[in-house]
């Protein structure tokens, strides 16, 4: 397995000016990791869909990462496929295509998406339903550029295991795969007990076998470099057990400066993989 850092760890860092992209990149391989996540929303411009600008930034990036010895492990696309309306679906299936092909067009073989968001009087079932038909819809795009569409556990369509796969089944691709994010499994994992929070390790075990890209939550950690509230080795011999050998990206949740969240997690990752 090898480890990342997600720019959406970075993102005060990144939105307020005080590091350019290029910045987050080397302080990624000073900091021993092997490869990083682009947030989209963190290209030139800010949020917004693909576009020629995002493109070129994009590249630059690339370019960038290849040169400090690193990998791009997953552009995250961001996308809300349950959201009512006709016109806004097709506009995320537009967009998620865009994100898909210009992921491909500068090698990057992995693209986090979503399920979407629940809309308080929607019927989930038929939220389900719109997310299959979307994937349906995209899919044809990732499998043409030999993308891997990793599916988070973290929006409130299906934020379970059981609910991702029944979706990656109705899909029926071998381009629609998983991202386990252990700790979504379980909402306010840190203020919960251990019985609680058990949950986190249940379903990720039922996805693992599916993981294409994984996260790892990190914020505060114990005297010892443990990761407070989640045993983060029970994480690795879940994937170990399955034969999992892509990247863990961590993505600090805190709202401190990321800096020394972000080394001791690379520290924790390198002692436990070793």
């Amino acid at each position: 397995m090898k480890i990342g850092i997600s720019s959406w760890g970075y993102r005060k860092t990144l939105e307020s000016g005080r590091m350019d992209f290029l910045g987050f990149v080397d302080e990624t391989a000073r900091l021993g990791a092997q490869g990083v996540e682009v947030a989209n929303w963190h290209l030139a411009g800010g949020p917004g869909g693909p576009n020629a600008e995002k493109a070129s930034a994009l590249k630059r990036i690339v370019e960038h990462v290849a040169k400090s010895g690193l990998e791009v492990s997953a552009l995250i696309a961001g996308n809300d496929f349950a959201v009512p309306s006709i016109a806004d679906r097709a506009e995320q299936v537009a967009a998620t295509m865009g994100w898909i092909r210009m992921a491909a067009d500068v090698g990057i073989d992995h693209v986090n998406v979503f399920t979407g968001y629940h809309v308080d009087g929607q019927d989930p079932e038929l939220e389900r339903a719109r997310v299959v038909d979307c994937y349906l819809q995209v899919i044809p795009e990732a499998e043409k550029g030999g993308v891997t569409l990793c599916l988070e556990n973290h929006s409130t369509v299906h934020p379970d295991a059981d609910g991702l796969l029944a979706i990656i089944r109705q899909v029926g691709s071998e381009h629609l795969k998983t991202n386990p994010d252990p700790t979504n499994f379980v909402a306010g994992f840190d203020r919960l007990d251990d019985g609680a929070r058990e949950r986190i390790y249940v379903d990720t075990a039922k996805i693992a076998p599916m993981a294409a890209n994984s996260h790892l939550k990190i914020n505060t950690f114990t005297p010892d470099g443990q990761v407070e509230f989640v045993d983060v080795a029970r994480i690795i011999d879940i994937y170990r057990q399955v034969g999992y050998d892509g990247f863990i990206v961590l993505e600090y949740w805190g709202d401190g400066e990321p800096e020394g969240p972000n080394a001791q997690g690379v520290e924790l990752l390198k002692r436990l993989l070793a």
